[in-house]
């Protein structure tokens, strides 16, 4: 779906058919059965579980993992959130966390401040000047 999806855009094609959807709604549909089916024949009960809850998750939030074909401003993946997360996490490992919740609140702030930036294409050093005068430029 994805490779087609930005296939259609370097065509100049915005969103899928109508029709398409549909054929892709029900090849997710088709293949959740064919998983719960599978999952039928799991023999290890825990493995069973950990499957069947998958396919609850999958089958419940069906609509948000299709979004992306029914509206062409959702991504397909969240990794820009993903590898944002990871910064934190790596400061966490290396330091051994953080020593009080304020800390880690002006580190996540400085943080997200920076990556606005650039992510915005903006120049970093002129808009910390400009956050420590009082005229932000990104808030």
């Amino acid at each position: 779906m994805n490779r087609e999806r930005k296939a259609q855009k370097a065509e100049g094609k915005e969103q899928f058919s109508v029709q398409k959807r549909k054929d892709y709604e029900k090849r997710y549909t088709d293949c959740l059965e064919k998983r719960r089916e599978e999952n039928q024949s799991t023999k290890h009960k825990y493995a069973k579980q950990e499957e069947s809850a998958l396919l609850n998750r999958l089958e419940k939030y069906r609509e948000n993992h299709l979004l992306f074909i029914k509206r062409s401003e959702v991504p397909f993946d969240n990794n820009i959130s993903e590898r944002d997360l990871r910064k934190v996490k790596n400061r966490q490992k290396m330091a051994g966390g953080f020593r009080k919740k304020q800390g880690q609140e002006m580190y996540c702030r400085i943080l997200s401040i920076v990556e606005t930036l650039k992510r915005r294409k903006m120049n970093l050093m002129e808009n910390i000047k400009q956050i420590f005068i009082g005229t932000p430029a990104i808030f």
